[in-house]
């Protein structure tokens, strides 16, 4: 009886529907933080707007950012 009533809560389509909210956000939490850990992409862009306020420390591999000093 109980997990029966259990069974019906989890198929419910409102418990559903939470449950895929929270699941599309610890994907993209998981996706965006991981980003942040391994440096592949300027999340924030905060590095993209020290280089434009301070140029001189852009180095070469800030050239994709299109910022370096000539």
């Amino acid at each position: 009886m109980l997990m029966k009533k259990i069974l019906y809560v989890l198929g419910h389509p409102v418990t559903m529907v939470n449950l895929s909210l929270v699941g599309f956000l610890l994907v993209i939490q998981i996706v965006h933080t991981k980003a942040h850990l391994t440096l592949e992409a300027d999340v924030h862009g905060h590095a993209y707007r020290v280089l434009k306020k301070n140029p001189k420390l852009a180095t070469s591999s800030c050239y994709e950012l299109g910022m370096t000093s000539k």
